[in-house]
This record gives structure tokens, C-alpha cells and sequence, in this order.
């Protein structure tokens, strides 16, 4: 069990943490701290007393439930985890099946916690069938993905539309190489990058909604927004880094200038808040000039280059990186509100060019040792 956690829940939860900072923003960011209580009792009435909410906030659930089922998928695929179709094979079908079980409440209890204070809730206010509906269908999310589990465990060479994609795309066209990483996600990874993209959407709505509401539309606010989209970002760059250590080591030995190996990271990053950049155009028009959605854009821009090639540096595991992430966010953060964020882009475009130039010549994949 203990093997288990470590290699589903604990690197569930690390590889998802700026998922779960912008969720933690959605439920208690928004709202101030004195009607936070009052926010989420009208929020679950809300759901409880309309069924349209009430299943639009089910399919929400089951997007996550699909987002740890899928994370659990792609574990079992990777090759370093191959000994858990001998070992887990070994057991017998009770002990397995709640094997499996325990870590799929592990990863989906946070909308337990929140399902079932709702259900309680809704009893007290009288709501029995929402209420009921919520705790079965909670109960029903932990308990089909069993079979899910079971099926790929013996069946594993059972792959999924993405591979299918993959050699169709394969023989359209010749990649640069700034798209391998994308080819990478949206093969390996679309649902991780399918969420990544929809929570950013989200947060760019709720920038501009609050915004709206205050009928004060200020640059400062939409690059608070920007910085919330980039630590959405922050999780995709540990498979960025996995990508480059296991598939992109034979570049080190061709005539490439580290120049050329440095451009490529903004290129990677540019494009990948190319939907952000969309959103910002349509969602301004008529409140901010040109200039204001540039500025935020490559700051959001700036910051992703940074963090990454501070995965440059030995021993920087996950939790060492986002802790230099929030530090870095929180400095950046007054910088902006005092008004000086091009000075901030500036110095994060030299400390990412001073790292990379510095680092990437003598970086040496590290294996973290128990």
C-alpha cells in the first residue's frame, strides 16, 4: 500500500498542484473571508434546489474522476512501472480490487469531502433526492473505475485513440523541433492539456467578469489573472522535462549552438499561450489597448521560461521546483502592484538566460533515491 501511494496518489497530487491552486482560488479566493460560509451554503442550495446546476456540477465531478482515472492509466504505461502487472497480478481479486479502490478514494476524495458536506447539507434543508443522487453518484465514480483498472492490468496492451492519432499524424507532416513536446502531450497527455486549457479559459473569464462587476478594468488585475494561467501551466513542465531527459538526448550530439537549443524554449512556451492570447483579444475589446494584453501576455510568457529552466539545476525534484515557483510568483506579484513589471520581465528573461546558459551544457538527469 505504501508503494502505492507513492507511486499514484503522492505524485498525483505533485504533478497536479496548479490544478489544485487555482481550484483552492475558485472555492475561497474569490469571495471575502467573512461570507466565505454564506458563498458555499448559497452555492450548494444553488445546486441542490436546480437540477440543471445540479448536473451540470455531477459532469464536473465526473471530469476529475476521469482526470485520476486517466492519470492511473498512463502510470501503468510507463515503463519504469512495468513490475506492477507481475506484483499486483499476484493477488487475488479481493485484495486487488480494494487495492485499487483505496487509491482511487485517496484521489478523488476531495469531492467527497465537499459531495458529502453537501449531501448532509441537503438533508438538513430537506433536499433528499439531490442528496441522495450526490452520495450515489460519488459512491459510483469510486467504485466503476475498478473495472477500468482491472481491464488494463490484464489487458495491457490495450491502448487508447491517442496512438492511433499519433501514426496518422506521424505521416502528415515532419515536425519542427519546438512541436515535439506538443506531440508529446496531445498524444500522450490531451486530457491533462485538454483541463490545463479549460481551467486557464476559466480563469481568464472570472478575471474579466470580476472586472466587470467593479466596472474597473486595470492592467495589474489582468496580469494577477495571467500569473494564476501560468501556475495552471507549472504541471506540465515536469513531463517537459521527462520528455527532454528520455527522447531529446541525441540532440545534445548534433552541431546545434546552446542558442539554438535556448530558443527553442521560448518558441515551446510562446505557442503554448497562444489560446490564452485569443481569449485575452476578444475578452478586451473596448477596455484595454493593444499594448496592456502584450504586457501580460509576456509576462505570462517570461515566467513559464523561467520555471522551466530551473529544472536545469541537480536535484530539483517537484516539490523543491514549486516552492521556488511561489516564491518567485509571490515577488513577482508586488512588482506588479507596484507598477514595475516591465523591469520584472526584464530580470526574469536574464536569470532564465543566465540559468540555461550556464546550466544546460552539463545537465545530467537525476534519479531521485529513496
Amino acid at each position: 500500500m505504501s508503494v502505492l501511494n507513492r507511486i499514484f496518489v503522492r505524485r498525483f497530487y505533485v504533478e497536479n498542484t496548479g490544478f489544485f491552486l487555482v481550484l483552492f482560488y475558485f472555492l475561497f479566493g474569490v469571495v471575502n473571508g467573512a461570507n466565505l460560509l454564506y458563498y458555499h451554503m448559497g452555492l450548494m442550495e444553488g445546486f441542490l434546489s436546480n437540477s440543471g446546476f445540479l448536473a451540470l456540477v455531477l459532469g464536473l465531478w465526473l471530469l476529475y474522476n476521469l482526470k485520476c482515472i486517466g492519470f492511473i492509466i498512463k502510470t501503468l504505461q510507463l515503463p519504469q512501472y512495468s513490475f506492477l502487472y507481475d506484483t499486483l497480478t499476484c493477488l487475488s481479486d479481493s485484495d486487488r480490487k480494494a487495492l485499487w479502490l483505496r487509491q482511487h478514494f485517496r484521489m478523488y476524495l476531495p469531492v467527497i469531502i465537499y459531495g458529502g458536506i453537501a449531501a448532509v447539507f441537503g438533508i438538513y434543508k430537506h433536499y433528499y433526492i439531490p442528496a441522495a443522487i450526490i452520495l450515489l453518484f460519488n459512491v459510483a465514480m469510486c467504485i466503476w473505475p475498478m473495472w477500468v483498472y482491472e481491464k488494463k492490468l490484464w489487458q495491457p496492451d490495450v491502448f487508447f485513440l491517442s496512438t492511433w492519432f499519433s501514426r496518422w499524424l506521424n505521416k502528415l507532416f515532419v515536425k519542427p523541433p519546438v512541436l515535439y513536446f506538443y506531440y508529446e502531450l496531445f498524444t500522450a497527455f490531451p486530457r491533462k492539456i485538454f483541463t490545463t486549457k479549460l481551467w486557464s479559459a476559466a480563469v481568464l473569464w472570472l478575471t474579466f467578469f470580476l472586472m466587470g462587476q467593479s466596472e474597473f478594468y486595470d492592467v495589474r488585475a489582468l496580469q494577477l489573472g495571467m500569473i494564476v494561467c501560468v501556475l495552471l501551466h507549472t504541471q506540465l513542465m515536469i513531463h517537459h522535462r521527462a520528455f527532454d531527459e528520455i527522447y531529446l538526448p541525441f540532440m545534445l550530439n548534433l552541431p546545434i549552438s546552446t542558442l539554438r537549443h535556448y530558443s527553442r524554449v521560448p518558441g515551446i512556451y510562446a505557442l503554448m499561450l497562444i489560446p490564452e492570447a485569443i481569449i485575452l483579444y476578444f475578452q478586451s475589446a473596448g477596455h484595454f489597448t493593444l499594448l496592456p494584453l502584450l504586457t501580460s501576455i509576456i509576462t505570462g510568457i517570461s515566467m513559464l521560461i523561467l520555471f522551466r529552466v530551473l529544472l536545469y539545476y541537480p536535484r530539483m525534484n517537484a516539490e523543491v521546483h514549486l516552492r521556488w515557483i511561489l516564491v518567485i510568483s509571490f515577488v513577482l506579484l508586488f512588482m506588479i502592484l507596484g507598477d514595475v513589471n516591465w523591469y520584472a520581465v526584464g530580470m526574469m528573461h536574464v536569470m532564465s538566460a543566465m540559468i540555461f546558459f550556464r546550466k544546460f551544457p552539463e545537465y545530467e538527469p537525476w534519479i531521485e533515491v529513496e
